[in-house]
């Protein structure tokens, strides 16, 4: 039975021309252009077209400000002002706007700081001038000693002359410090007025900084006056 229905199947084929099928209509035409058009195009085109827009960074590619600068310098550094807005250009904080152009001078915070050249132990600087810092409200003041110079922050009476000396060494007997030297704590004696304290040995001042404070040494922790 089943060799008698494969002949009658193989005998019902024909060899003729294949039926010509008519084209079903498409009825999105303005889709199939845009498909052909696409597979013209070569991969690399075929990404659509973005605005150009000027980042924050393409701005700032040219520009140095002072937090950029890691060598120090006496001269005045150029400073860029926000107007109150972030890296996207809105206003984030309102209030802030115009004002005098403004140029930072950086401020040697650690005292005792001896060059590489010259030998270990206190060593003495000159002022050479006193003047005012738009950045801060204390004064500052620019020491020279051996082959260099550097800004610090002036204290009330200082004067254009005057040798400051920057010593980290603690006797056994109290040293009478001279206005504007820069001694340990443990050196001074008790009730001397200090400022520009540090927190730990080496890292710089950090309190008693702005304009008219100070504070009167009690004890002897070891952190150092400038």
């Amino acid at each position: 039975m089943a060799v008698c229905a494969l002949t009658r199947t193989l005998g019902s084929l024909r060899l003729g021309s294949p039926a010509v099928v008519s084209p079903v209509p498409n009825l999105f035409p303005a889709s199939k252009v845009i498909s052909n058009a696409l597979l013209q195009l070569p991969s690399a085109l075929t990404l659509l077209p973005c605005r150009p827009v000027v980042t924050s960074v393409t701005l700032n590619a040219k520009f140095v400000s002072w937090k950029n600068v890691t060598k120090y310098t006496v001269k005045p550094v150029k400073m860029r002002k926000t107007g109150g807005r972030d890296h996207t250009g809105r206003i984030r904080v309102h209030g802030i706007g115009g004002g005098h152009k403004q140029r930072y001078r950086m401020i040697d915070f650690l005292r005792f700081r001896p060059e590489e050249e010259t030998k270990p132990g206190p060593f003495k600087e000159k002022v050479v001038t006193v003047r005012y810092d738009p950045c801060r409200s204390a004064d500052i003041a620019l020491v020279a000693g051996g082959s260099r110079k550097r800004w610090i922050i002036a204290t009330e009476n200082m004067q254009p002359g005057d040798t400051i000396l920057n010593s980290d060494h603690i006797g056994r007997m109290a040293v009478a410090a001279q206005e504007g030297d820069a001694h340990p704590l443990g050196a001074l004696p008790v009730g001397t007025l200090i400022n520009n304290v540090e927190s730990e040995p080496g890292r710089g001042a950090q309190y008693i900084r702005a304009a008219g404070a100070g504070n009167v040494h009690s004890n002897g922790r070891p952190s150092v006056q400038c």
